[in-house]
């Protein structure tokens, strides 16, 4: 019954664009972690501002969060290497969840916790695939999750490439900069429209072919 559920489009459209959104969610925070800078202003006489000020003051290892929530959205994106990129996005999400929990946050646990559930979602499509990975027996390849097209690999990447521009662009005021985010955005809706009307212009003349239309 499952294998029967990843067939239909909706659903694979459904699993794709989740894996765009949580790698959305990283892009910002990590580029912001890389480059040095502060991701918040909280006061610092507040237990949340004091646990951002000491990771922040932790420098090598801020950086390091900041690589490694990169690298995750990389690998969400590209799809192709999504299921490396969901057990490393749950790694750093159980983390960040644990922290909105433990501390005094007012509504973000919320946030981290719908991004933990996505997370699941993501490593249940996949389960086939990490059952191979431990079981003694072969999973027939025909019962995993059907393979992502290069429309959504291709998509990933210029997705990841323009996260990152508009985040070295966009908080800039200098007119170059601004013209760089301003063709960036377009870029972004560009490709979206693009690749959704392909792929549901595809879906449907496969449908019409299966009826015999």
């Amino acid at each position: 019954m499952f294998y029967t559920l990843q067939q239909y489009k909706s659903v694979q459209w459904m699993i794709i664009h989740i894996r765009y959104l949580i790698a959305l969610a990283f892009v910002p925070s990590g580029f912001t972690k890389v480059i040095g800078e502060r991701f918040t202003q909280l006061p610092k006489s507040e237990a949340v501002g004091q646990f951002f000020e000491a990771i922040y003051q932790s420098g090598a290892y801020y950086n390091f969060l900041g690589l490694a929530q990169i690298i995750t959205a990389v690998l969400l994106m590209t799809q192709r290497f999504a299921l490396i990129g969901t057990f490393l996005f749950l790694a750093i999400t159980a983390n960040i969840w644990m922290i909105t929990i433990s501390l005094p946050f007012k509504g973000t646990w919320i946030i981290t916790s719908l991004m933990m559930f996505a997370g699941l979602v993501l490593l249940y499509w996949d389960k086939n695939r990490i059952a191979a990975l431990y079981s003694e027996r072969d999973v027939p390849s025909k019962k995993y999750a059907p393979k992502v097209s290069k429309l959504w690999i291709n998509a990933g990447i210029i997705y990841i490439i323009s996260l990152l521009v508009l985040c070295y662009a966009g908080p800039k005021t200098d007119p170059v900069s601004k013209g760089i985010a301003i063709i960036t955005y377009f870029i972004l809706g560009i490709t979206f429209l693009y690749t959704n009307f392909l792929f549901w212009k595809t879906s449907n003349h496969v449908i019409q072919s299966q009826n015999g239309v």
